[in-house]
């Protein structure tokens, strides 16, 4: 990637817009592209569009269903692709059109997760891609309460999906967010499990396992400000 990047830095732009409209011609769903800013110095006031990136991970949910015989992974591979862009803002410290991004991941592959079952990895491995991206952007907006607020309510909801789908959950974002947030935004995430603990019921084994993590999430954030 860097050799080819090394390469196209030594074009004149006539030959890049060039190289462009080739590109564009045998893969025409990338013109997207152009309609929305892109990861670089000169792009740090730039507001990104979700809906945009909304209907590219749509679009990559459903190429499966198509190109399945021809090209296997073409799922993982769209969506890793919407998700290097997000990456790209956090390494530039844009950090509001990272989360934008992340959120749109996030949020969509949750809502859709059972829809295309067969997408059961690359699924899993985009949501867990994105947490350390999330981390960074709640780091680099320590002093942004409403960023910040926001990084938390993606990370809990990676963390309600799967501990009401009773899966396992790799990183632990429970401990993250006990251990990095403000009283202030712990109350809040109380308040959310409080609602969830709320409306669960306790029969059968997925359930009491929901509310067992639940519960003890919940004593975790009380305890931390107990004098």
């Amino acid at each position: 990637m860097d050799m080819l990047k090394k390469n196209l830095e030594q074009r004149e732009k006539p030959e890049l817009i060039a190289i462009i409209q080739q590109m564009l011609r045998q893969e025409p769903d990338l013109l997207w592209l152009l309609a929305t800013p892109l990861p670089t110095t000169s792009s740090q006031q730039a507001s990104i569009d979700p809906e945009v990136y909304r209907q590219q991970v749509l679009a990559a949910m459903a190429a499966g269903n198509y190109q399945r015989k021809h090209k296997r992974g073409e799922v993982q591979r769209r969506l890793t692709a919407i998700k290097a862009i997000a990456d790209e803002f956090v390494a530039q410290e844009h950090y509001a059109a990272a989360l934008t991004i992340y959120e749109v991941l996030v949020n969509e592959i949750i809502a859709h997760f059972n829809a295309y079952r067969d997408e059961y990895v690359a699924f899993s491995m985009i949501l867990m891609g994105c947490i350390d991206g999330l981390d960074s952007c709640f780091a680099g907006e320590e002093h942004n309460p409403e960023m910040r607020l926001r990084v938390i309510r993606v990370h809990f909801a990676i963390y309600r999906f799967y501990t009401d789908s009773w899966m396992d959950l790799d990183e632990d974002i429970p401990g993250l967010l006990v251990g990095n947030t403000t009283p202030e935004e712990r109350q809040i995430i109380a308040g959310w499990l409080r609602d969830v603990l709320s409306q669960t019921k306790a029969e059968g084994s997925a359930a009491g396992y929901s509310r067992q993590r639940n519960e003890a999430f919940l004593t975790a954030l009380e305890q931390v400000d107990r004098p």
